[in-house]
């Protein structure tokens, strides 16, 4: 069984796109959430996950966006919600459990101990990792929300963070995902149509010095938002 896992989309529906395309023979995908928020399509990244993935929890910006007035000056991404994508957006579980060729698989967009905002760093104490795998009670726990792809292995168990789709912060913009494939977990970097993106920042309604800095931001990998940020499977 091939099963695509993917996070972090923030509303950048050129990376999203292509991911899915890429993977279009994966049997099941998993989103562990963010697919909204600092990119130009929410709703139409909303629809895509609606229609393609088989399992979705919620993230921390799918909630900020879901629960911000539209008229609040603090969420300029909020502006285009559809009343349809905000109800279930809202209505996505914190995490979900599934047993998939014999692994049990846990399903978080954090962390276990904090599913919405916790951070798991790969030098991360050990300790913090054994509590995560404890908490969850499966064979391996997949997570996102940090945007840094990584796997940490423990008496025969992991924890797998994706990496993102739609902002990677290590100087390359390309989408990260993971595949696994008959139980074989494998992590990828998906090109994608990087004009198209800018296109569609181009005919948003977000203001114009937001668009601006935040395609730039994409281009270069939120290198200049974040700071470099590479990873065990970041391209040096």
């Amino acid at each position: 069984m091939k099963i695509l896992v993917i996070s972090d989309i923030h509303a950048n529906l050129r990376a999203l796109q292509a991911v899915l395309d890429f993977h279009s023979d994966a049997d099941e995908i998993w989103c562990l959430g963010d697919i909204v928020e600092y990119g130009p399509c929410p709703s139409e990244c909303v629809d895509l996950v609606r229609q393609n993935c088989h399992h979705v929890v919620k993230g921390n910006h799918d909630v900020s966006y879901a629960s911000a007035e539209s008229s609040s000056v603090d969420n300029i991404w909020a502006r285009e919600r559809e009343p349809t994508d905000v109800a279930w957006l809202l209505n996505l579980p914190l995490s979900l459990t599934v047993t998939c060729d014999g692994f049990s698989n846990y399903l978080v967009h954090a962390t276990p101990q904090d599913s919405l905002r916790g951070i798991l760093w790969p030098n991360d104490e050990p300790a913090k990792f054994a509590d995560a795998l404890q908490i969850a009670a499966t064979d391996r726990v997949f997570c996102g929300h940090t945007h840094m792809a990584f796997i940490c292995e423990k008496d025969g168990r992991c924890l797998t963070n994706t990496g993102t789709v739609g902002q990677p912060r290590d100087g390359d913009y390309r989408a990260q995902c993971v595949v696994i494939d008959n139980g074989e977990i494998q992590f990828e970097r998906v090109d994608y149509d990087i004009e198209a993106l800018r296109l569609d920042y181009s005919r948003s309604s977000l203001p114009d010095d937001v668009k601006k800095d935040w395609f730039r931001y994409t281009m270069q990998g939120v290198v200049d938002r974040h700071g470099l940020q590479l990873g065990p499977f970041s391209v040096r």
